[in-house]
């Protein structure tokens, strides 16, 4: 059986009562689910919110959100479990650095990963000085994670929970005096302003050591992903699989949290009558998507929580399926158009080959994706395809007859089943409060409900993909805590009614 169908294979739970059940499907809670089954925990994982695998529109698979990231050795964490897991060759082999195509008014040219190609494009397409400044900038820009490494290569308590740990944070935070270095790239620049833009690909808060990280593994040229998230998830899905996890069909939803007074306790499906029992449960999705999962009485503290970290913005995505041919000549698959409007900002090109009913058709996906204010959604389908029109008039220049082509146009806010009737947003951005450690921490771990642990892009979302692999370290360290001081939760009596 090949990856993607085993990803895809029905399952059921095979037991009624687990040492932990994850639920949703952010990269963490697959991280996390599978780290312990490695370990030798019985573990059920749901993927709930409907975002862990791509939406069909027309029997064509798209994904939800756009997803760039570093090389594997700058995102440390996320390679230490990929190691431990066994994936770390599977998803390397997903991996793709290619050149970055950038696209301003009369200019254009790549940002080639070997530095002898990005000379002689950046020769060609600007001045000799011009050349030479756009050069170093971008070195120092690659180089600037060194400003805050010493301090995540600590292995800091972050983000830390209760007040003598928080003091304690803030005396560590106060011996690297160079963590809020922001990143070199100018915004009075606008070539280096339009490089700045990728950081909203690749975090979920902005601010300078966000900024800085983020650009930091992106440049010169971002690595992208075969299957986008979804791709990277199957496998790890996958592996999983073979270590023991009992994974519900992506199809599948939870119904509600089952409780025991204020502990949570288990889970019910969508589909079913049956109460699946966890000595503990690790929720990877957002506190918006957790909170409809809450029976009234325990959704008081939720408000809390969302004052704590709200959002501030998302990433809009839209598809477009058309004839290769309808593609201008010369276009990679990856490329930054600084557009016409103004106020939607840059917009990042991605184009894939489309797939429909499993088959590769030989057309094209072209996708496009800026960030957006959030409530723009809650305007409705009219006031989404209108920002498509935008979006298409914002590019025109690069692809002047692309659209009368198009045979499908797809956007995840309008098209995607699950994510117009769950609520869930692919691709969120929140604004940290002031007090945020270092800039990136959100939320903690720990839940104002028992044996509840929070696992996902809430918890360090200033760092991507690497806050979410040191999420799931942290839930994976107070999963074996909890369950290593308590009786085995096989042996534990049923609750009573939520």
């Amino acid at each position: 059986m090949t990856s993607s169908a085993l990803a895809r294979r029905a399952s059921t739970p095979g037991r009624h009562v687990y040492d932990v059940i994850v639920f949703g499907s952010q990269l963490a809670g697959v991280l996390v689910a599978g780290v312990l089954a490695k370990r030798g925990l019985q573990v059920l994982l749901v993927d709930h919110d409907g975002l862990g695998a791509p939406y069909t529109h027309q029997d064509y698979a798209l994904p939800h959100a756009p997803l760039l990231l570093g090389p594997l050795e700058a995102l440390g964490p996320l390679e230490a479990l990929l190691g431990e897991l066994g994936a770390l060759t599977q998803v390397k082999r997903l991996l793709h650095h290619g050149s970055l195509q950038v696209f301003r008014p009369r200019q254009w040219f790549e940002v080639a990963p070997e530095l002898g190609a990005r000379s002689r494009e950046a020769a060609r397409a600007l001045d000799d000085a011009g050349a030479d400044a756009f050069l170093q900038a971008l070195d120092r820009a690659a180089h600037r994670h060194a400003a805050s490494d010493p301090f995540f290569q600590s292995q800091p308590d972050l983000p830390a929970e209760g007040w003598f740990r928080r003091w304690k944070l803030r005396r560590h935070v106060a011996r690297f005096p160079g963590l809020d270095a922001d990143t070199t790239l100018s915004p009075a620049a606008p070539l280096e302003a339009l490089l700045r833009s990728l950081e909203r690909y690749a975090a979920h808060a902005d601010g300078p050591v966000s900024r800085a990280r983020a650009l930091a593994r992106l440049l010169p040229t971002p690595w992208t992903v075969d299957g986008g998230f979804e791709g990277l998830r199957a496998v790890l899905v996958d592996r999983a699989r073979e270590l023991g996890v009992d994974v519900v069909d992506a199809a599948q939803q939870l119904e509600r949290l089952v409780f025991d007074g204020r502990t949570a306790t288990g889970v019910r499906l969508l589909k079913g009558e049956a109460t699946y029992l966890g000595g503990a449960l690790v929720a990877a999705c957002d506190v918006a998507t957790l909170g409809l999962l809450l029976p009234e009485a325990r959704q008081k503290p939720l408000a809390a929580l969302a004052v704590k970290l709200p959002v501030s913005g998302a990433i809009f995505t839209t598809h477009a399926v058309l004839p290769e041919s309808a593609l201008p000549r010369g276009l990679g698959p990856l490329g930054l158009v600084e557009g016409t409007d103004a106020e939607l900002g840059p917009v990042l090109v991605e184009v894939s080959a489309a797939r429909r009913s499993g088959q590769d058709t030989g057309e094209k996906v072209l996708s496009f994706s800026v960030k957006v204010n959030a409530q723009l959604r809650a305007a409705g389908e009219p006031a989404v395809r209108a920002l498509v029109d935008r979006l298409w008039a914002s590019v025109v220049d690069v692809f002047p007859f692309s659209r009368r082509r198009v045979t499908l146009q797809s956007a995840p806010w309008v098209d995607a089943p699950r994510v117009v009737a769950g609520g869930a947003e692919p691709f969120p951005c929140f604004a940290l409060p002031p007090d945020a450690t270092a800039g990136v921490a959100g939320l903690t771990t720990g839940s104002p409900w028992p044996r509840l642990y929070l696992a996902g892009r809430q918890v360090l979302p200033g760092l991507g993909l690497e806050g979410e692999a040191l999420s799931a370290a942290r839930a994976i360290a107070a999963v074996e805590k909890r369950l290593a001081s308590k009786k085995d939760p096989l042996k534990a009596a049923r609750p009573g009614p939520a």
